[in-house]
């Protein structure tokens, strides 16, 4: 099993307003794309995303790993003393958190 580190951090707060207003005015960050729950920071070399989000569960910065399989990735982690924290499948948010309390995105890059 392989594991990159994407350039991809998002923020998940049920603040969305202040947060992209900290992001924006008070470190700089250019906003790169905007969507109703969703905000892009060009905040280089890394992407920021605010992403409007109301689950207690997400606290933190959750950090993406890119995974060939993100269903095997899901089973290989689980063994190894992860929990999900949201599954939505390939496409979607795969949350997990990892035994010392980071939480992560798996991302599997959709073959055309």
């Amino acid at each position: 099993m392989q594991f990159k580190m994407s350039p991809n951090v998002a923020v998940p707060t049920d603040r969305p307003n202040e947060a992209r207003a900290f992001y924006k005015d008070v470190l700089g960050f250019p906003i790169r794309h905007l969507e109703p729950t969703s905000t892009e920071f060009n905040a280089s070399p890394l992407a920021l995303f605010v992403d409007t989000d109301r689950d207690e569960k997400l606290t933190g910065p959750v950090l993406e790993l890119l995974v060939d399989d993100v269903e095997a990735a899901r089973e290989h982690l689980l063994e190894h003393g992860c929990t999900v924290i949201r599954w939505e499948g390939l496409g979607g948010d795969c949350y997990m958190r990892d035994p010392f309390g980071l939480t992560f995105n798996l991302w599997q890059e959709l073959q055309v």
